[in-house]
């Protein structure tokens, strides 16, 4: 590992950690390195990478590289990083080069922006002290979390906590918790503008200009927030460091209206998506929109997996669900044949365009292919879930079945989630499948019929999933279970009293 203090002047503080671990420094890993056409690549930031490229015994350099804000690569070759006869670019110099060029003017004004390459791997407090604080209760749960959950639900959780609960609640004893900090955490998550990925904090944003769907959002994660909580109090009861109940029966979380999916394709997109996928993302599409598989459970299918015991494919356990068969219909049973043609038993079925396993490649592709297919933006890989689940349920498959095909213990899920229908769709179904209730009105169909098409004409939009849309004014569902305390719904409920429509 290079020394600390041999690490070039020029490399961003953010990035020290990652070029001190780069396995590209020790030659042997170098000449380990097996001969392909694309080069290898290790991550100093995200967005900036430094690479070799050897494609044959004669050719081993040290390449750079930079994403575009417009997501694509441009690379740069830095010098030979193995001696053929030219001699060879040390790896403090190849890295003194890289970060040179992804500082030059013409790269860094096409360059995306660079943010640390490390994932969050604890709580951002370290807490100290003989009183027993809620950032204790937090340090102690996620040490647990990081053993017991998923690695994506422990980094979700962690995520969560660093942004809206450490700031201002981790200094406050845990027995002194109740339901007035749960008021203060309600407000500010009211306020506090949410972030993704590796963005920097926002400013906090007045509740006046939220709209009805942002205050449902801000309500599910003051929900996910008293949960974390509410396992973290009971966890540090659990453990006898508190004496009292009361942190974590003051937990109570808010009723929100469920969103049903809306953003699915109809069979006219499907194709259009399909037309500008790359020829291995084209199989991984068309695979999940044949099962509604989710993008990780169809990189782990194997050859043995398909016509395993029945007519469909074995999808292993995967998050929290079981491990469950998909049947497959004739079209999709045949698809799933062909791509085993000619591959062993324990071979993945899909493979990326670089012949490797898929694991998170295929966001980028798809977000390109959604672009170049004219699609809504927000449309991502799970939506060929729900894109599965509507289909079905539009042609009238039942919902038990549907749940059994996506994985779901039960019905609920199906029905909050896919049970309706487009507008369109619904639309269909009454006009075709109402039955005649009155003759004189039946004859004025027939004498309004140029009427009655020229209206539903005019109505129809640019854009199918706007039609028969309304605005909404509350997030509160019509009938409410939840005994949340007074003051957090008084929040939520002040907010949505000036939300503009």
């Amino acid at each position: 590992m290079i020394k600390l203090e041999d690490v070039p002047k020029c490399v961003p503080h953010a990035a020290i950690g990652k070029v001190r671990e780069c396995p590209f420094q020790s030659d042997y890993k170098i000449h380990s390195l097996k001969f392909r056409e694309s080069a290898y690549f290790y991550t100093l930031l995200v967005g900036r990478h430094l690479g070799i490229h050897r494609p044959d015994g004669r050719i081993c350099n040290w390449t750079a590289r930079i994403l575009t804000s417009e997501k694509r690569y441009v690379q740069k070759c830095l010098g030979p990083a193995i001696d053929t006869g030219r001699g060879k670019v040390s790896y403090e110099i190849a890295v003194r080069r890289a970060f040179q060029w992804f500082e030059n003017p013409a790269v860094s004004s096409i360059a995306h922006r660079a943010r640390p390459a490390e994932r969050t791997k604890e709580i951002s407090i370290c807490p100290i002290g003989a009183v027993y604080t809620v950032g204790h209760a937090l340090r102690d749960y996620t040490e647990w979390t990081q053993i017991a959950r998923s690695p994506g639900g422990h980094y979700n959780n962690l995520i969560l906590i660093n942004y809206h609960i450490v700031p201002n609640f981790s200094a406050i004893p845990l027995e002194d918790f109740n339901a007035k900090h749960l008021t203060s955490l309600a407000k500010q998550v009211l306020n506090r503008t949410p972030r993704s990925g590796f963005e920097a904090h926002k400013p906090d944003k007045d509740s006046a200009e939220l709209t009805v769907e942002d205050i449902r959002k801000r309500k599910r994660t003051f929900n996910s927030l008293v949960s974390i909580l509410r396992m973290a109090f009971q966890h540090a009861w659990d453990n006898g460091n508190i004496d009292s109940e009361r942190p974590w029966r003051c937990l109570k979380r808010i009723q929100v209206t469920h969103c049903p999916r809306t953003l699915f394709l109809t069979r006219s997109e499907c194709k259009r998506l399909l037309d500008v996928c790359t020829p291995a993302l084209r199989k991984l599409v068309m695979a999940g929109l044949y099962t509604g598989c989710r993008v990780g459970e169809l990189a782990r299918l194997r050859v043995e997996d398909v016509g395993f015991q029945g007519y469909g494919i074995r999808v292993d356990a995967f998050k929290r669900s079981p491990a469950r068969f998909v049947f497959l219909p004739d079209e999709g049973m045949a698809f799933f044949l062909s791509c085993c043609d000619g591959k062993l038993p324990r071979d993945f079925v899909f493979m990326s365009d670089m012949r490797k396993p898929w694991k998170k490649q295929h966001t980028g592709l798809f977000r390109r292919a959604v672009s170049n297919a004219g699609l809504p933006a927000s449309f991502v890989f799970h939506g060929l879930r729900h894109t599965y689940a509507s289909d079905l349920v539009r042609q009238g498959v039942s919902l038990e079945v549907v749940a059994k095909q996506l994985g779901h213990s039960n019905t609920i899920t199906v029905s909050n989630t896919y049970g309706h229908l487009a507008e369109q769709y619904r639309e269909m179904q009454i006009r075709n499948r109402f039955s005649p209730l009155d003759e004189t009105q039946q004859r004025e169909v027939v004498r309004r019929k140029k009427q009655l098409e020229e209206l539903w004409s005019n109505v129809q939009p640019d854009s199918w999933r706007d039609y028969a849309s309304f605005a909404k004014k509350r997030s509160d569902p019509a009938r409410s279970y939840v005994q949340t305390h007074r003051n957090v719904l008084e929040v939520f409920r002040d907010a949505e009293a000036v939300v503009k429509i």
